[in-house]
Formats: C-alpha cells, sequence, structure tokens
C-alpha cells in the first residue's frame, strides 16, 4: 500500500469559496434569474428574490436589488415570470446506463407507465414485435416491466403463453421489479435449464407439477438468461445513452445513478466519458460479484481512492477500481473522483429480492406465499451474512462507500450486522453506507441505521405502485402501512433520500415527492398515514440530502453561493401546491452548471 497523502479537502475549498464577500465591481454574472419564486432547500437562507450565475456557479443569491448589481453587458436576464427556480433533482438511485438494456423494447408494464392489462396483451405486443421488426428465427426476443400483480390473471406469465409468442425464438420477459424473468422453451433450452438442474444458490427456478421449469426464475436463477442478450453496437448503445440521458434532463434530473454498473455498462459509461457525451453527472456503483476474487484473496482489492469530505488518501499504487476483463484499457479509474462527468464511487450489493415479486427476505412470513411455497415461506438473502460482513470488513479497511439493497426486514438486519462488525473493528468513520430500498424496515432498525450512520434510501412510490398489493398480498395491513418510514427516520434526524429505481418506476422525483407527501394507493388507500412527510423534506431527499448520500453536499444539493449552477425551472411551486398535484407539476428548463439541457419550449 502506497503512503497516505493528505490534500487539501473538497469541503474546505468549497467554504472559502462561500466566504468571500460579493461585490458588484468583482465580477459579472453569465445569468441572472429573477422575478418568480426561488427555493434553496438551504434551512440558513430558504428563499430568494434572484440568482446570479458565473461560469457554472452560483455567483450571488438575495434580494434582486443586489444580486441585479452583477449585471453587465454580457449578462443574459431571465425574468422567471412567476415560476419556481429549485435546486436541480439529484437521483440517489436508479440504473441509467441499464436503461439501455431496454431502450426500444416492448414495454410490458401495466397503466400508467404501459398498457398492459393481461397476459394475453403481453403475448400480442411481443407477436407484433416480431413481426415489425422481421426478426429472424433464432433471434432473442426480449420484453420488459411485466407485473404480475395488476395483470388480470394475478400471477406470471408461464413457459406455455411465451411459447405462444414463438416456437422459433426464445422469448424472456423481465418482471418490473427486475428481480424476476418468465422465458419460454426455446430460453429454457438456451440457457440449459432442464427438470434436472438445480436451484442456483441465492436463486430458484420455478417449476410446474412433473418438475419441469415453468418459466418462471427468480434473482440469481434469472442471471443466465441476461448472460445471453447480445449487447448493441457500441455506436448504438452511445446513441441510445445519449437519448436516456436526455430524458432524465426533462424530468430534471442533473446527477444520476448506475446503481450495479455491469463490466459492459462499465463500458460504455467510460466510452461515453472519454467522448465527452455525458451531460449530467453519473455516479457508477459496479456489481459486487465482479470483484468476488478481491474477497476470496486471489486479488487486492486495488484502488485510488479520493473521499471529498476528509482529507485524500491515495491507497495504492496502481489505482484501478477493476483489473482484466472488467475494465480492459489502462486509463486509471480514480474512486471518488468525477471525470468527464463520470465517477465511480464504491461498490453495490444486492442482499435479497423484490417485495412485490415475494422474493424479499422477511423476518415474518409472507401473506401469501408463491405457489409451491410453504406457508412459513419468508423470501430468501442472495448474499450470505459472512460474505456481505467481509464486504464490509474490506470497505472499512479501504474506506470504501458500500450501497446494499436490502428490500426485506431479515436482510436490513443482515446489513446492519455487518456494519455494526465492521464499525467494531475499524472505528466509525464517515463512510455513508447506504440502504437501498429500506422498504420494509422497522422503527428499531432505524434506530440502529441512526447509530451506525447508515443511510435509508426509500423508495416510497411503492405505496402508489404496489400498495394494494402489498396490503392484501405480501406483507398485510400493518407491514404495509409501516414500509418506507420516512416520518420515523426524520425524527430521528436521518438524512433519508427517496429514488425511483429507474427504469422499474420512470426517472421521475416529482412523482416520487408525491407518493413521500401523500402515499396514496392506486385505489386512493392511506398507505401509512403517520410515515407523511411534508413537501419541504421530500424535496430535501431529492435535493441536499441526495448530495449528501453521494459526499456531494458542499457543491450540490442546494442553492448557495460557490455552488454549481445545477438548476430547474417549474411552472407551480411544489411547497404551495395543493399535494396532491405534486406530480402533475412540469418541468420546463433543466440547467447543468449554468447551460441549458433541457428546455420544454424546444420539444
Amino acid at each position: 500500500m502506497a503512503p497516505k497523502t493528505k490534500l487539501p479537502t473538497l469541503s474546505a475549498a468549497i467554504a472559502v469559496l462561500s466566504a468571500l464577500t460579493f461585490t458588484a465591481s468583482a465580477q459579472i454574472a453569465d445569468t441572472i434569474y429573477h422575478g418568480g419564486t426561488i427555493i434553496t432547500v438551504n434551512d440558513e437562507a430558504p428563499s430568494a428574490e434572484a440568482l446570479a450565475v458565473k461560469d457554472g456557479k452560483i455567483l450571488a443569491l438575495g434580494l434582486a436589488a443586489g444580486v441585479l448589481q452583477t449585471k453587465g453587458d454580457t449578462t443574459k436576464v431571465v425574468d422567471l415570470g412567476g415560476k419556481t427556480l429549485i435546486p436541480s433533482f439529484i437521483d440517489p438511485h436508479s440504473h441509467i446506463a441499464a436503461y439501455e438494456f431496454a431502450w426500444g423494447l416492448p414495454v410490458l408494464n401495466p397503466p400508467p407507465v404501459g398498457d398492459v392489462e393481461a397476459i394475453a396483451d403481453i403475448v400480442a405486443k411481443l407477436k407484433a414485435y416480431v413481426a415489425s421488426k422481421q426478426l429472424a428465427p433464432g433471434t432473442l426476443v426480449i420484453g420488459t416491466g411485466y407485473d404480475d400483480s395488476l395483470l388480470k390473471e394475478r400471477r406470471h406469465p408461464i413457459r406455455e403463453e411465451l411459447d405462444q409468442v414463438s416456437s422459433e425464438h426464445p422469448v424472456m420477459i423481465v418482471h418490473t421489479s427486475g428481480h424476476l424473468i418468465s422465458a419460454n422453451t426455446a430460453a429454457l433450452k438456451l440457457v440449459g435449464y432442464s427438470k434436472a438442474t438445480p436451484d442456483p444458490k441465492g436463486g430458484v427456478i420455478r417449476r410446474d407439477a412433473k418438475g419441469e421449469p415453468d418459466g418462471v426464475c427468480e434473482e440469481l436463477a434469472a442471471m443466465p438468461f441476461l448472460m445471453i442478450v447480445k449487447p448493441h453496437p457500441l455506436e448504438q448503445q452511445l446513441k441510445n445513452f445519449d437519448e436516456i440521458q436526455a430524458y432524465y434532463a426533462s424530468l430534471g434530473v442533473t446527477t444520476a445513478q448506475d446503481g450495479i454498473s455491469m463490466p459492459n455498462d462499465i463500458a460504455l459509461l467510460r466510452e461515453a466519458a472519454r467522448q465527452k457525451r455525458v451531460i449530467i453527472d453519473v455516479v457508477s456503483y459496479p456489481r459486487w460479484d465482479i470483484f468476488n476474487d478481491v474477497l476470496s484473496g486471489q486479488r487486492k482489492l486495488d484502488i485510488e481512492y479520493h473521499s471529498p469530505l476528509h482529507a485524500c488518501e491515495s491507497m495504492s499504487g496502481e489505482g484501478s477500481i477493476a483489473v482484466e476483463p472488467v475494465i480492459k484499457d489502462a486509463t486509471k479509474t480514480q474512486v471518488g473522483i468525477y471525470q468527464n462527468h463520470l465517477k465511480f464511487a464504491g461498490i453495490k450489493i444486492t442482499a435479497d429480492g423484490s417485495p412485490q415479486g415475494k422474493t424479499a427476505f422477511l423476518t415474518e412470513p409472507y401473506v401469501h406465499a408463491p405457489e409451491g411455497q410453504k406457508k412459513d415461506y419468508r423470501g430468501y438473502p442472495t448474499v450470505t451474512q459472512e460474505e456481505l460482513n467481509r464486504w464490509f470488513d474490506a470497505a472499512y479497511q479501504n474506506d470504501l462507500q458500500l450501497i446494499v439493497h436490502c428490500n426485506g426486514d431479515a436482510a436490513a438486519d443482515m446489513m446492519i450486522l455487518a456494519v455494526r462488525k465492521a464499525q467494531s473493528k475499524h472505528g466509525r468513520k464517515d463512510l455513508r453506507p447506504v440502504m437501498i430500498h429500506a422498504q420494509m424496515i422497522r422503527h428499531d432498525q432505524v434506530d440502529a441505521m441512526a447509530e451506525l450512520g447508515i443511510i435509508p434510501s426509500f423508495f416510497a412510490a411503492h405505496t402508489f405502485y404496489w400498495g394494494d398489493w402489498h396490503i392484501n398480498e405480501t406483507v398485510g395491513r400493518n407491514r404495509a402501512f409501516g414500509m418506507s418510514p420516512c416520518a420515523y427516520a426524520l425524527k430521528k434526524g436521518l438524512r433519508f433520500t427517496n429514488h425511483t429505481d429507474a427504469s422499474i418506476v420512470p426517472p421521475n422525483h416529482l412523482d416520487a415527492m408525491w407518493a413521500a407527501v401523500n402515499r396514496v394507493s392506486r385505489t386512493g388507500v392511506v398507505v401509512g398515514p403517520d410515515e407523511r412527510i411534508s413537501a419541504l423534506d421530500a424535496l430535501k431527499a431529492v435535493t441536499i440530502n441526495a448530495a449528501y448520500q453521494y459526499f456531494e453536499e458542499k457543491k450540490k444539493g442546494s442553492l448557495e453561493v460557490g455552488k454549481l449552477a445545477d438548476l430547474v425551472i417549474l411552472d407551480k411551486d411544489p411547497l404551495k401546491v395543493s399535494p396532491m398535484t405534486i406530480r402533475d407539476i412540469k418541468v420546463l428548463e433543466t440547467i447543468k452548471e449554468g447551460k441549458t439541457i433541457y428546455s420544454a419550449s424546444h420539444h
């Protein structure tokens, strides 16, 4: 290990910048915004009359008379016309690179995302896709987003039904959760699944009465199907990624996450960054099992890590987050540092599955177990406690951030134990481990997370999309009402975030805010009224709190002098409209570091 070199911290630099006294003669603004509502998300100065931008950063904000003194001959003055200016949205968890995999494929989601309501609709859509694309026999057919909880049949499509799409094409469809797939006979044959195939560790191959695979595969049993997907040609991937970024920008997002980057995702992101095609900040967390040889001792965790909140420390001589075959060139990857708007920030681990798919790991049984399972079925973990312990031991030894998918409370117990063991060995460090989803966590677990410094990143939109399903089918009323406990986390002082898990649901953070404020299901049930939060706290969860999750709160997430001019103009004020109309607010313009990257007037 190379000697640790102390460097000036980013927080110190920002503090000096913020402390500079503004004088009108010192600098001339590039752009000034005034004439509307400006929400800063800064408790010390929650609103302003005007804001000035210079060289991609906020030059001044406050009373209009003072800010307008920065106006020069070249300054662009924008009259908001009564509209609302806020910090841009920072996506706490989604899968922006993985979106490319599904870009242009048949959308099998139910309303309001898609229009599929029955298994017959799935078959018809896939048949039409095969015909329209004139796919040659043997070509893999893929659809995404089907949701058994909202299909008329209330179950997963099975092998024989997908055989109706084609007997000449392997067919696989991905569940809305991303944790299950259903395949036809040809696809099962392609991956080698038969009656004799045992369930893999951390996954289940569902079977019919004769013991044959019925087409539905859970968790790690679904991985072989993803391995047979042929990537698009690189230029097509890059074009798709350009469009996906534009989609995020149209929803006010200027920082997005790729929450479990696979090798192909990493290659795409790096190439897009190399070509300077990344227009928003993208934060990548590569998938943990890519690096399992590190834990087994076959390879050293060889990284150069830069933590933005404490002194930067060089932790290795070579500075590579990954070796062959994950990253196939010699370019140094610096963990924690943006390079052309791309940052590798740590590692993502998936500890369990999906509550709506009934694979999340719970301490108490599901209300209705999946077909073929015993009544006391509680789901299952996808990693062992020992493996999770070893990862957190390595993370605390190497000052590396881990984000861990934990939907069920039993999985959450596993992460809490692993963090506690690592801290008892290495001491408390400001590594900000994140519990992704934290859907079914109990209040005692929130208490433990507050003690240990674990950040919950909630998926509050579950209360709308699957609230009724959870009440009636998966966990029952009491547990459903306690899911995504935002209000209790707020009471305990946790800086929680609230994500969309896109492409599970669209990366619309106004929709995420709406869900956290109202918690209303599809049928109008308020799913846990005691866990509702204010619109301001919901806005903080997708701005300043999300910046904190990424160690970036000193340069993003709120409107303050010296921070990046990452801004969004909305047609209405989310803090003043009726709570049930928050999701109807429109993004008019998205600005990244002072430059417009989306304008509704141009679309």
